[in-house]
């Protein structure tokens, strides 16, 4: 759930985080509101364009 996901990744998401589901492709995307502190271009994290939230998030335990 998106709120699963927020308590995940804690402190770096200081907005919402909205939970889309994309049925043809069987999967799920989630938009991380804040998390890069003004965008791609104008944030000093490391992570300009969100590609080790995408990894990261690949590598969280989850019960089925």
């Amino acid at each position: 759930t998106a709120d699963v996901v927020k308590l995940y990744f804690g402190d770096m998401v200081k907005g919402d985080v909205i939970r889309y589901k994309l049925p043809n492709l069987n999967a799920l995307n989630f938009i991380l509101n804040d998390s890069l502190e003004g965008g791609g271009s104008e944030t000093l994290i490391n992570d300009a364009q969100g590609k080790t939230f995408g990894q990261a998030i690949l590598m969280m335990k989850i019960q089925l």
